[in-house]
C-alpha cells in the first residue's frame, strides 16, 4: 500500500451553530468535535495535515503542536481547501480528505475507504437516507460504478429523487489528485471550487472511483447547527457507555449516564442514574456511584461509595463513603 496521508477540512465558520466558537471546536464527551475525526486519521497514519481558516488560531491554540496546520485564507470551497494544502503532501501516496464536523467516522470506515484505491483512482464514503434533501447526490452509471457527485443545489428534478449521498469523506491516488485539482472551476450555484468533481473527472477518463456505503447512516454525516450536534454527542456516549458495560462495569440505567471520553472505570464498579462523570476522573474496581453523583477529574478509590455527592478534583480513598448532599473539591477524603 502506498504511503497514506490524511488532510482534514476544518476551516468553515459554521454559521448554523450561531457561535462565536468554531465549529469544529464545540464539544462532545469532553473533547472538541475535531478532535474525534483527527484520532482516527492519526490511528491510520502519522501524516495528518489541518487545514485552518475561520478561528484558525482558537483551532492551534486548542490543539498545540500535536498536528500540522495548513492555512486556507479564503473559504472557496472544498477543492479549494485541498489545493492549499498540496505543498505540505508528497508527489505520490495515497490521501484521506476528511471533514472536521464528522466526529463518529472511526478509523475502521476509514480504513474501508482507503481499500477502495487498491482497485481504483479514488475513493467516497456515501451513505443511504431517507430524506437525502441537502446532500450531494452519488449518481452511478448502468454498471454501478460512481459517475460523479451532484450537489443538493445543482441538482435536476430526477437527481434529487436519489437517496445515496456523499458524506464528504474521499481517499485519492495523490499523483492523480495534483493532475485533476488544478481543473477545478465554480461553475456552479455556489461559486466555489468543488472537491466532488474531481471524482467526474477521473470516471470520464475511464478510470474507477470506488465507493464505501456506510450502513449507519448516521456515523458520516456532519454537524452543521446544535440539534445535528445533540444527536451526535448522544451516539458518542451510547459508544462510550457500551464499551465500558463490555468492561465490566454496570450501569444501571444507561440512558441518564452521562461519561466523557476520558473517565476510566474499573470492572465491577456500579453506576446508578443520573451520574456525571467528567474531565480525567478515574475510578477504582468494585465502586457504587450514584445515584445523583456528579464527578470532575476525581480519584476514587476502590469499593468507594459515593452518592447524591459532588466531587471535583479531590481524592477519596479506598473503602471510603461519601455522601448523600457532600461537594468536596480540591481535597482528599
Amino acid at each position: 500500500m502506498k504511503d497514506l496521508w490524511a488532510v482534514v477540512l476544518a476551516a468553515g465558520e459554521g454559521k448554523r451553530m450561531r457561535s462565536r466558537l468554531p465549529k469544529v471546536l464545540h464539544p462532545i464527551c469532553g473533547k472538541p468535535m475535531l478532535h474525534y475525526i483527527a484520532e482516527s486519521a492519526a490511528a491510520l497514519t502519522d501524516n495528518v495535515l489541518i487545514v485552518v481558516g475561520h478561528g484558525a488560531s482558537k483551532v492551534m491554540d486548542t490543539f498545540g503542536d500535536k498536528w500540522k496546520y495548513v492555512m486556507q485564507k479564503n473559504q472557496l470551497g472544498t477543492g479549494h481547501a485541498v489545493m492549499e494544502a498540496l505543498s505540505e503532501l508528497p508527489g505520490d501516496g495515497a490521501l484521506l480528505v476528511l471533514c472536521g464536523d464528522t466526529p463518529l467516522m472511526e478509523a475502521g470506515h476509514l480504513q474501508k475507504l482507503v481499500d477502495c484505491l487498491e482497485s481504483g483512482a479514488a475513493g467516497v464514503a456515501t451513505t443511504v437516507l431517507s430524506n437525502p434533501a441537502g446532500y450531494g447526490r452519488v449518481i452511478r452509471d448502468k454498471q454501478g460504478l460512481v459517475k460523479q457527485v451532484v450537489e443538493d443545489k445543482d441538482a435536476s428534478p430526477e437527481e434529487k429523487e436519489i437517496k445515496e449521498v456523499n458524506t464528504g469523506t474521499y481517499c485519492f491516488d495523490i499523483k492523480l489528485l495534483r493532475h485533476y485539482l488544478p481543473l477545478l472551476n465554480t461553475e456552479n450555484v455556489q461559486k466555489e471550487y468543488y472537491l466532488p468533481d474531481v471524482l467526474a473527472m477521473i470516471y470520464k477518463d475511464n478510470l474507477t472511483v470506488g465507493a464505501y456505503c456506510i450502513e449507519d447512516c448516521r456515523v458520516g454525516l456532519g454537524i452543521n447547527n446544535r440539534a445535528q450536534l445533540a444527536e451526535a454527542a448522544f451516539l458518542m456516549r451510547d459508544r462510550i457507555n457500551q464499551d465500558l458495560m463490555h468492561a465490566g462495569v454496570t450501569l444501571i440505567d444507561p440512558g441518564t449516564a452521562y461519561i466523557e471520553t476520558e473517565v476510566e472505570i474499573g470492572p465491577d464498579t456500579v453506576i446508578e442514574p443520573n451520574c456525571i462523570l467528567e474531565g480525567n476522573t478515574i475510578i477504582g474496581e468494585g465502586c457504587r456511584i450514584g445515584p445523583g453523583a456528579h464527578l470532575v477529574d476525581a480519584k476514587i478509590g476502590d469499593r468507594a461509595i459515593i452518592e447524591h455527592s459532588v466531587v471535583r478534583g479531590s481524592s477519596v480513598g479506598k473503602n471510603s463513603r461519601l455522601g448523600p448532599f457532600v461537594c468536596l473539591e480540591q481535597d482528599k477524603f
